[in-house]
């Protein structure tokens, strides 16, 4: 359950994370005819093609559980990510805007208003059904005009897809129109796992393991998330592969992927990063695996969580 001492290490994360999640609009676009387009493409290519031109995700409403490999074209100007959240039993979108709406909105107004406590009094409103949102990853942090793929194992359920990358006025992606409900069915695809090149692991106790160099090339990578816990912004860790122009980057990365900041996780990104992909919060246990074509130069793997280097989630590297 939500209580006051609780919100008082979260407030604002909810406020700038999650109000814009509930309060977009429900977007059911997909025609009957687009859905079996798509069918008969992913059946061919095993792949579900994910498009974003602006503030949207093109993808189908619908698709089969299983291992699934999404190929993610960011052809917008902006960098972006998704993550999937599976939704309780019964919870879609319509209870996000029929039990979330109401508090989210109320408490941002207070805080827009420095009335702390009566934010937090709306906060306490939330209903308990949010604590059992599970982590369903997703494609980590990716470029403008970038292109990432990663593949990961889809169950059965409602859930709900979003960016919440910040507008450079504060207000996440997902308000402008990032934010989908996907329905995981229980027919099953014929997928297999996927093979791999390198493991990487993260714990919140180890942080992010992977080698000191490696050699440029084409790699599959695996992560495997040996545990998963919640952070100041009420949702787990990740990892984003991101190419540092210099070594002194990373400091600047480090404050920017930092999403209890409101200030940070805003657009444009600074200078120096390029994003390429990863593999969003998964449960405990669980592997998800993506594509990198890794050239010559510094890159780092990371986790978006809060005071991530003095936490040591991330792991720098050399291509040679």
């Amino acid at each position: 359950m939500f209580t006051v001492s609780n919100f008082k290490k979260s407030f604002l994360i909810l406020s700038l994370f999650l109000i814009p999640l509930i309060s977009c609009k429900n977007d059911k676009e997909d025609s009957q005819n687009q859905k079996e387009t798509t069918t008969k493409t992913n059946k061919a290519k095993k792949v579900i093609e994910v498009v974003t031109n602006d503030m949207d995700f093109q993808i189908p409403s619908r698709i089969k559980s299983g291992w699934t490999t999404f190929k993610y074209n960011n052809k917008s100007p902006e960098t972006h990510f998704f993550i999937f959240e599976k939704m309780p039993e019964g919870v879609t979108i319509e209870n996000y805007n029929n039990e979330l709406v109401p508090p989210f909105k109320a408490a941002f107004n207070h805080l827009l208003n420095d009335e702390m406590e009566k934010a937090m009094q709306e906060f306490e409103k939330v209903p308990a059904w949010w604590n059992d949102v599970k982590l369903g990853g997703g494609v980590g942090l990716i470029s403008p005009k970038s292109v990432a793929e990663s593949t990961i194992y889809m169950h059965p359920g409602t859930y709900v897809m979003e960016c919440y990358v910040r507008m450079p006025n504060g207000m996440p992606h997902a308000f402008y129109g990032m934010l989908k409900e996907i329905e995981v069915t229980e027919e099953k695809n014929d997928n297999r796992e996927p093979s791999y090149d390198h493991k990487i692991s993260i714990s919140s106790i180890e942080g992010i393991t992977f080698q000191d160099s490696i050699k440029a090339g084409d790699y599959q990578l695996a992560i495997n998330f040996k545990d998963q816990k919640q952070y100041e912004t009420l949702l787990g860790h990740d990892v984003n592969l991101v190419r540092l122009d210099t070594i002194s980057k990373l400091d600047t990365l480090g404050n920017w992927i930092n999403a209890a900041n409101i200030k940070a996780f805003r657009t444009p990104v600074p200078k120096g990063l390029k994003f390429l992909g990863g593999v969003e919060d998964l449960e405990e246990g669980e592997t998800g695996y993506f594509k990198t074509q890794l050239k010559k130069g510094t890159y780092v793997l990371i986790s978006e969580i809060p005071n991530v280097l003095e936490r040591k989630m991330y792991k720098t590297f050399k291509v040679y």
